[in-house]
């Protein structure tokens, strides 16, 4: 239910789609050969229709496929494929402030799940998520908080069964994200911390922390059109 692409960044580069291969090493050896992790495609609007993901084994590579249909702006129904599996998700809106997600087997046309969703405005920028189940009972809340531009600078996930949350704030300069901190509860704490820094107005390099230490790096390079070419880690 939230942006995955820029729609309209793939929309004014007529983006058709989008593959994303995979390459590993370890230390002091050599990189192994490509292989295909994923696939976006796109429709002329800028919308992303059909998504897959490929999963290498040893003998064989699964692939599982994603596909999405609209209503306007707004996701109308997604589907996933993964084998022998195969589910659809229905979203209705009944009104600006709620909206159903009905999950549905496709194999048997069974419905195993139908699932409400309360958006409540608060003051200012914030908006309260409630879901609950097909009795009634509230399952899981949501409470995002956005800047002037839109941005998302606070998101809190709480579920009901549990005492557990997860905390997600995110640092900007002017449009620029410059540094995130997520902290889970789930299972224990774990916070993590990201820091994005950039070079000529496009992000070059991502810092990946874990209780104050560094865990991973990331470096972007770009192609001659201004566009990702390989994402370094």
């Amino acid at each position: 239910m939230e942006d995955f692409f820029d729609l309209e960044f793939i929309q004014n580069k007529s983006i058709q789609s989008i593959t994303i291969y995979k390459s590993d090493k370890k230390d002091d050896d050599i990189f192994s050969a490509e292989r295909k992790f994923a696939e976006y495609f796109f429709s002329i609007e800028g919308k992303l229709y059909e998504s897959r993901k490929f999963v290498s084994l040893s003998s064989r590579v699964d692939t599982s496929v994603y596909e999405y249909e609209y209503n306007g702006f707004r996701l109308s129904s997604r589907t996933e494929i993964q084998g022998l599996l195969s589910f659809r998700y229905c979203y209705s809106w009944l009104n600006d402030s709620s909206f159903q997600e009905i999950k549905i087997d496709n194999k048997t046309l069974d419905t195993n799940y139908i699932h409400l969703v309360k958006v409540r405005k608060e003051e200012g920028l914030k908006k309260n998520y409630t879901c609950y189940n097909s009795v009634g009972s509230p399952m899981k809340s949501e409470w995002v908080t956005t800047n002037l531009m839109g941005k998302t600078i606070y998101k809190k996930e709480s579920y009901a069964r549990s005492l557990s949350f997860v905390l997600d704030s995110f640092n900007y300069k002017a449009i620029q994200l410059i540094s995130r901190s997520k902290l889970n509860t789930i299972g224990g704490h774990k916070k993590t911390i990201w820091e994005f820094t950039y070079q000529g107005g496009y992000l070059d390099f991502i810092k990946e922390m874990k209780d104050g230490e560094i865990v991973r790096k990331f470096a972007v390079l770009y192609n001659e059109l201004q566009l990702i070419k390989s994402i370094i880690m």
